[in-house]
């Protein structure tokens, strides 16, 4: 599928059970999708919960990701790349407020506070908050992330291996914020559920201010299923894509998944009252659902009902162009690729 003509930026991200790529580029003041692609392997279901493909050696990442820029004819070398939330370490500390040159070598010097390894052993990056009521109070907030040297320098290995020039390293929560909340400043809750892991990110007038990683996950409540129903993963996971949490007389489906998802339930509104607590002035306004499960029928208005606030599925392609044939494909994929639309959006968002 090849819909324009270079230049082009491509958003990676390689996640627990699939590698997505997404191919954006500028065109007439807007952007449009010029290429997207997929690989899936199914004996991913089989590994541990918490290894990820990029727990695989880095030329074997490389070789899933030729085949995808193979298969959809992508020549455009220049790539964002995401980093996965839980290799990351992420925290708002507050400093004292100080002139703008202070604040690097202030924000080193507490890092060590916050970060359970040494310094020496990360990538830094920061960011200030803009939140009045610190500045009242004389205080700075800096948004603080640390990533291990070691898990950005197989990220490097890999686009070398691809010959791709590797344009920014981002953890995926601010990917996934930049494609789904954009400009908008009420208080939002992301619930991204993977394929191993769940994601749930607060971002509240324009920054992120929590990001927090739950065990749970889409593959989890297949596997619910299958030993719930004695049937087995395959047929399980096609009884949840088909019938999720449809309420139909008997509901055996929509019995076997509730117990699962009113846990991950409880999780997210742990995070969320945390968050709460320490802004008792902010109230969540919505809630948008991502990831591969985020289509599943019926969750997004069990979660809605659960939490009373307006609920929705990410649509990540929404102010992006795309022929009008993909409509229904984009429709099915796009909570699944809002951190790879995310990257690529990061490239014409330095532009403006």
């Amino acid at each position: 599928m090849l819909f324009g003509k270079p230049p082009s930026v491509l958003g990676i991200d390689i996640g627990t059970t699939s590698i997505k790529v997404v191919e954006l580029q500028k065109e007439r003041g807007g952007v449009k999708l010029r290429n997207y692609g997929e690989f899936f392997s199914p004996e991913r279901e089989l590994l541990p919960v918490k290894t990820s493909f990029i727990s695989f050696f880095e030329e074997e990442i490389a070789d899933f990701l030729k085949k995808i820029l193979k298969e959809a004819k992508i020549e455009t070398k220049n790539a964002h790349f995401s980093l996965p939330l839980f290799s990351s370490f992420f925290t708002i500390i507050n400093l004292p407020l100080m002139k703008p040159d202070e604040i690097p070598e202030a924000v080193k010097l507490q890092a060590h506070q916050y970060i359970p390894v040494p310094v020496e052993e990360v990538v830094l990056d920061w960011s200030i908050i803009e939140e009045e009521e610190a500045l009242f109070e004389n205080k700075i907030q800096v948004l603080l992330v640390a990533v291990p040297k070691d898990v950005i320098n197989k990220y490097v290995r890999i686009a070398r291996l691809l010959g791709l020039s590797l344009k920014t390293l981002e953890v995926e929560s601010f990917s996934e914020a930049r494609a789904l909340v954009k400009e908008d400043k009420r208080p939002t809750l992301i619930i991204d559920i993977g394929g191993r892991t769940t994601n749930i990110i607060i971002v509240d007038k324009g920054f992120i201010r929590l990001c927090h990683n739950l065990d749970f996950s889409g593959f989890a409540l297949t596997r619910t299923l299958s030993k719930r129903l004695g049937i087995s993963l395959k047929r399980a996971a096609e009884f949840q894509k088909a019938k999720g949490l449809k309420k139909e007389i008997g509901g055996l489906v929509r019995s076997a998944l509730l117990p699962a998802i009113d846990k991950m339930i409880f999780g997210v509104e742990r995070a969320m009252n945390t968050y709460l607590a320490q802004h008792p002035k902010r109230k969540i306004e919505r809630i948008i659902l991502s990831g591969g499960t985020a289509n599943m029928p019926g969750l997004c208005d069990y979660i809605s009902s659960k939490f009373e606030i307006k609920t929705e599925i990410a649509d990540p392609f929404k102010e992006i162009e795309f022929p009008s044939v993909l409509e229904e494909v984009i429709k099915e994929i796009g909570p699944s690729f809002s951190v790879a639309v995310g990257l690529a959006l990061a490239e014409f968002e330095k532009k403006k």
